[in-house]
Order: structure tokens, then C-alpha cells, then sequence
């Protein structure tokens, strides 16, 4: 799954555009990924190019942690490809090794991969390399963490 903002009304790609009303991600999530889409619209100048390096840095440290969120949510079934349009920043992919703090959504994830490449591994997994983040440990609080103690 890719994430980032294409005038698709959507953050989140498995090939394709993915609406946030078939994704079950929890709402909190839904609603920071459409503030980040707009905060990257609104960092931009009329020749889309960032109003200053801060703004840039913020996007790139916004998308990072959603792209965390996303994997736990997710879970050890799906890479997520964050790939900053901040220039000189790496493309990276996040993966939780646990099973998915939100059940649901990993089942509408894996229907929409499954409709567009026939496996919830998707095009992701066969992409150049990149800079891999693995979580290792559920952030307090999580259920992951909450089913384990």
C-alpha cells in the first residue's frame, strides 16, 4: 500500500486511489489522514513548490507517523510506502511484525489488493529497495501491545 496525496481525494493507493469510506480504518486516523492531504495542499506555492523547507519537513514527519499508524492498524500483512515529496528524502516502507490492531480494515485492504493484483503483497513488495521500518514493539496502548500483557 503507498501512501501520499494526488488530487485523488485520497492518501492511501493499493494500486489504485482507495476511498476512505470502504477502508474500516478508525475514524481518528481517517480524519488525520485528510488533514495531512490538506496541510500538503496548503504548504505548496501556485507553482507546487513548498512555501518554505519547515513545511516540507513537517510533511515528511506527519506522513512518517501515519505511515506508522497505518502499519500498526494494519498489521503484519501489509507494507506501507511512504515516499516524501520533500526533496532528498527516502522513500521507506513500514511494516508491523503483529497482527493488526484493526481487524477490519486489514480485511477491506486486503479485498481492494486483492481486486487490483490478486494478493494483499501487492506491487509494494516487489518495488525497489528501500528504507524498511519494522515495529517491533506496539506503541503503549495499542491492542497488540494490550493482548500481549
Amino acid at each position: 500500500m503507498r501512501l501520499f496525496p494526488d488530487y485523488a481525494g485520497t492518501v492511501l493507493w493499493v494500486p489504485h486511489p482507495v476511498a476512505y469510506d470502504s477502508t474500516a480504518l478508525d475514524a481518528e486516523l481517517v480524519t488525520d489522514l485528510i488533514r495531512w492531504e490538506i496541510e500538503y495542499y496548503d504548504a505548496l506555492d501556485a507553482d507546487f513548490a513548498w512555501r518554505s523547507p519547515a513545511l516540507a519537513s513537517a510533511f515528511t514527519a506527519a506522513g512518517v507517523g501515519l505511515a506508522l499508524r497505518l502499519a500498526l492498524q494494519l498489521g503484519s500483512g501489509f507494507d506501507i510506502e511512504f515516499a516524501s515529496y520533500e526533496a532528498g528524502v527516502a522513500t521507506r516502507r513500514f511494516r508491523s511484525d503483529f497482527a493488526a490492531d484493526n481487524p477490519r480494515a486489514a480485511a477491506a485492504f486486503a479485498a481492494h489488493a486483492g481486486t487490483h493484483t490478486g494478493t494483499h503483497t501487492s506491487a509494494v513488495a516487489r518495488a525497489t529497495p528501500v528504507l524498511a521500518t519494522r515495529l517491533p514493539v506496539p506503541p503503549r496502548g495499542s491492542a497488540s501491545r494490550r493482548r500481549q500483557g
